[in-house]
């Protein structure tokens, strides 16, 4: 037995020996592709077990495995690649950027999906297309960078807010903006100043700490968000960490800004002129016998005379200045990734005393505490200021008194003072804006805060369990002092306000992500997402109000007045209990089907209706997946999709339903207490229903050369919130209640590619265009609801203008003239006897935008023509500055030097007479203009340095560049008088002018 057990003990000491001797250490060193930068915390393994390692901070690694193995090295964001080791001690390696993976990567609705997988119409605008423009928020970045998607802004105060509609207005009177979200949040968007001319929420966001902006359209893409989705969501990721190799970046802009579009039509005139119109004018009227005494009597009362002729729209405009700074820092391993970032920015606007500037801190952490357990965190801080005059009729407004003062009027006194006494300003006259910009006090400071912290817990490899809480927070602090000595406060020997605005939204999102790959190979893969989300926002408002402030201009805050007019505060909320489901079932990447179901709990509604049940389904036929398509090989992906669904408006106030008595000084008797009924609410009141039907069709051609999206659209909204009448006897007029419906439908097409690649030179463009048209169907007792121009009539667009139709002027008489009906067959001059009826729309028949990017080695010129036709344009304020004579003691501009003179004169303006005569300056379609315009929104052209030269610098990428921003417009009609970029509702407001920019910038990474 001893005989025949030691040559089997000497054969296994023997294989022993030969296994340790084949095994080997092996190092080396992984780098990225991409710039060549070391990659600590990748994973190195030995395949087919469980031994491994991972590279230190300078990308080096080092293990001892068979001399057969084979290497699995992974990293996050980086192909895996696998290695033989054949022997070898050394192996040095490169992994590429999984750009693929990470290009197809598009957010939606608590996940990410693949243009596989897509059922939805979503629109994805990158942070190349965001970053470093001169916009103060991402709302105005993004307009024409999604096709149906409509962003416009009235104002060019800086920080304004901007309109947003998605594929169309969807409400009558709750509101019609999208829900914004950020990184998870459900966030309030929009002006929540209070006494401030226009702000905007998303001005506290700064453009740089953008990753990507996803913008869903439809049913499959919206509605997993409910009660809030019928208007559209725009989803905003902001930036992350990666793992690799620190990188730092430094961004820097500055430049200047001008007034982006003045018609010369829209001119105010000169000292001259105003004296031969207003004495043609006094003629005209019968004031007096002759053009020379009529000028005498213009002297004699205007002092036209006097050798003055201010350019007051010179006076009150200037260029402003603009600039920006940005610095960040990301990186991370495989454990751990972080991203910070801080930013300022400050931007003039075109008009004296408007201004916005922003200071902004970024931090993103994500940390893998275990191999199932990960954490995310990130908090966004910004403090934004904010200086803007007042807007419209306001007599503090410079931009309505640069048309309204008498050039013969000066602005400052002989020592360079500015002039606020009499002749030219009495007490009760319009104010001099150059002493109310230096005297008064208007401004607006901001805090605004964004923070989630998240954990996540792969329980299996197949299921993830997360919890996210969120928070959004915003404070305003509004102070305005109107001086004693002119303008507003004179009156009341000065007066200040002081206002204080917060809101604080916070929610708690609950999700099980479950993927179950059916048969093991993707051919049959389901995804379910299933989860709980509770949100709520609070709202607290003070403000004081005082008068009677020392006559000092350095004394400006209310508690120095000695007349207390208001102390008022007061407190909402609103909250949301939301149960939600997703999921998409994909069959070998051919077919793919997908659904969602919420059901959205809200204080805002009736206790009887409180609940609802928000739902979609999607599916999608990846057709160029099938065997038949094998042979045309030009089609690269070609998608057939469509979805439908219900979702909800939840945009109203946060007590519309509730009866409710009201306590305060309207009620108070005697100095007692008192109170009464102020709200006769509606229990049964719910959300306005959105039903979308999208049809779409995705292709990429000639090699990812060419792609085609065409899409076709219906949405109904149902029980919209209109006020109902109520027996004058309740003490009520109306209610608010769920009647009434509207449809908006359309069809979008954006195109996108390289049409051209010659050698270094590539030519890249991209065309969309959004064709949309709104319906009323039902209205209260379908009755027509005058608004204004506007009229709400079934069947017609809800921003049908209805007016008296201009005719024109009489070349025998110079009166006015308009049509008599519709029919417009007959003429009369009595404004009385002529019809309102539907002249067009505020709305536009078609808008959209037309880019391209040139590059050559280092250079690039990148521009974007934005278009926007078939919308009429009113001017609010043309029954002043074109009244033919009416308030005949204001200024006028350069369109009424056209004015009927004598027998046999065609012409448009009618004969001008001193006090006015026969209604001509009356609201009708004369003051109705074409919005037609196209717009370079955008052209960039810039150099980047050799990698070669800056290297030596240890710099990765150096930028110089210059751009410009609304530097070009075309305008059909040559007599509008205004930007023709104005509000949804396409009227002006004497609002700041819209801004050109010009600037330049520079970019370093290393």
């Amino acid at each position: 037995m001893r005989k025949s057990l030691l040559p089997s003990l000497f054969l296994v000491l023997f294989w022993s020996v030969q296994v340790f001797a084949q095994d080997k250490t092996v190092s080396g060193k992984v780098t990225s592709s991409d710039d060549g930068s070391v990659l600590p915390g990748v994973s190195v393994t030995v395949k087919g077990s469980t031994k491994g390692t991972t590279t230190n901070a300078e990308g080096v690694y080092s293990i001892t495995v068979p001399s057969n193995a084979t290497l699995t090295f992974s990293f996050i964001g980086f192909v895996t690649q696998q290695v033989q080791v054949n022997n070898r001690t050394v192996i040095d390696l490169q992994l590429a950027s999984d750009a693929q993976e990470l290009a197809e990567a598009i957010v939606v609705g608590y996940g990410t999906t693949s243009s596989i997988k897509k059922t939805g119409a979503v629109g994805v605008v990158n942070s190349d297309k965001i970053e470093n423009t001169p916009f103060t928020s991402v709302d105005k970045a993004i307009q024409g960078r999604v096709a149906g998607l409509q962003s416009a802004g009235g104002s060019g105060q800086p920080g304004s807010v901007q309109n947003i509609r998605i594929r169309g207005i969807g409400s009558m009177t709750a509101g019609s903006d999208p829900l914004y979200v950020v990184d998870g949040v459900p966030i309030n968007s929009g002006d929540l100043t209070r006494n401030t001319t226009t702000a905007n929420a998303l001005a506290g966001i700064n453009p740089n700490d953008i990753e990507s902006v996803s913008v869903l359209k439809d049913a499959a893409s919206a509605s997993i968000y409910g009660s809030r989705a019928a208007n559209g969501v725009i989803l905003i990721t902001t930036k992350k960490g990666k793992a690799g190799k620190t990188k730092v970046r430094f961004d820097t802009e500055i430049g200047v800004a001008n007034i982006a579009y003045l018609s010369d039509a829209n001119r105010p005139l000169t000292s001259a002129e105003w004296r031969e119109l207003t004495a043609e004018g006094i003629v005209n009227a019968g004031i007096a016998p002759d053009i020379t005494a009529a000028g005498a009597l213009v002297d004699q009362n205007f002092r036209t005379n006097n050798g003055v002729n201010t350019n007051w729209l010179d006076e009150v405009t200037r260029t402003g200045t603009q600039q920006q700074y940005n610095l960040s820092a990301s990186g991370g391993n495989e454990k751990t990734q972080f991203y910070f970032s801080g930013g300022y920015f400050k931007q003039e606007g075109t008009v004296i005393e408007s201004l916005f500037n922003r200071y902004t801190g970024n931090m993103n952490l994500t940390n893998k505490i275990t191999d199932k357990l990960t954490l995310k965190a990130n908090l966004m801080l910004s403090s934004t200021g904010q200086k803007g005059p007042g807007t419209g009729g306001l007599f503090a407004n410079p931009v309505l008194t640069a048309y309204f003062l008498l050039p013969s009027y000066s602005p400052r006194n002989a020592d360079g003072s500015p002039n606020i006494t009499g002749p030219d300003f009495p007490a009760g006259a319009l104010f001099n804006p150059l002493a109310i910009a230096q005297m008064d006090k208007r401004k607006t400071s901001g805090m605004k805060g964004i923070s989630t912290v998240a954990l996540e817990y792969q329980v299996l490899k197949d299921l993830k369990l997360s919890s996210k809480i969120g928070l959004d927070y915003n404070n305003y602090e509004e102070d305005v002092y109107n001086n004693p000595f002119q303008g507003d406060g004179r009156n009341d020997a000065g007066r200040a306000s002081r206002l204080y605005t917060r809101y604080f939204n916070w929610v708690w999102t609950n999700l099980a992500d479950y993927t179950w790959d059916i048969t093991k190979n993707d051919d049959y893969v389901l995804n379910v997402i299933a989860g709980y989300e509770a949100q709520k926002s609070q709202q607290y408002f003070s403000n004081a109000v005082a008068y009677g402030l020392p006559a000092n201009l350095n004394i400006i805050v209310p508690s120095a007045g000695s007349v207390y007019n208001s102390a008022i505060g007061s407190n909402s909320d609103y909250s949301f209990a939301s149960a939600l489901a997703m999921a998409n079932f994909s069959v070998q990447n051919k077919y793919v089907l997908s659904g969602s179901f919420r059901r959205d709990g809200s204080s805002r509604f009736g206790s009887n209706t409180r609940y609802g049940n928000f739902w979609s389904v999607g599916g999608a036929w990846n057709i160029h997946k099938e065997a038949f398509m094998t042979d045309l090989t030009w089609i690269d992906q070609l998608k057939l999709r469509a979805s439908y669904g219900v979702n909800g408006n939840a945009a109203i106030g946060d007590y519309d339903w509730q009866p409710t008595y009201a306590y305060g000084a309207g009620f108070n008797y005697l100095g007692a207490t008192g109170s009464g009924p102020n709200a006769v609410g509606n229990v049964n009141l719910t959300w306005e229903e959105n039903r979308p039907l999208d049809i779409g069709f995705d292709a990429t051609l000639l090699r990812k050369r060419l792609n085609v999206t065409v899409e076709w659209y219906t949405r109904k909204t149902t029980n919209l919130l209109l006020d109902e009448p109520l027996s004058r006897t309740t003490g009520f007029t109306s209610f608010k209640n769920n009647i009434g419906s509207l449809q908006n439908q359309g069809v979008e097409v954006a195109l996108s590619g390289t049409p051209l690649i010659i050698g270094d030179f590539t030519w890249d463009a991209s065309f969309n265009i959004s064709m949309n048209k709104n319906k009323i169907l039902t209205l209260v007792n379908n009755t027509d609801q005058v608004a204004g121009a506007f009229i709400r009539r079934v069947g017609e667009d809800f921003q049908s203008f209805y007016v008296r139709d201009w005719a024109g002027v009489d070349p025998q008489t110079g009166a006015p003239q308009w049509w008599i009906d519709g029919t417009r067959a007959e003429k009369t001059s009595t404004y009385n006897s002529a019809k309102q009826f539907i002249v067009g729309s505020a709305t536009p028949k078609a808008f959209g935008s037309l880019g391209s990017t040139f590059s050559f080695k280092g250079l690039s010129l990148d521009f974007l023509f934005y278009y926007n036709f078939g919308n009429l344009v009113r001017d609010s304020w043309a029954n002043y500055t074109q009244s033919d004579g009416y308030n005949a003691t204001f200024n006028r501009v350069a369109a009424q030097l056209e004015r009927w003179q004598k027998p046999g004169d065609i012409t448009n303006v009618p004969k001008y007479v001193y006090g006015g005569s026969g209604a001509s300056n009356s609201l009708s379609s004369r003051y109705l203009y074409g919005g037609d315009y196209i717009r370079l929104r955008d052209i960039t052209f810039g150099y980047t340095l050799p990698s070669n030269i800056i290297s030596k610098a240890k710099l990765s990428n150096v930028k110089l560049y210059v751009r410009g921003s609304n530097i070009w417009t075309w305008v059909k009609d040559k007599n509008l008088p205004y930007d023709p970029e104005t509000y949804i509702n396409s009227s002006t407001n004497l609002d700041i002018y819209l801004p050109k920019t010009f600037t330049g910038g520079l970019q370093v990474a290393f």
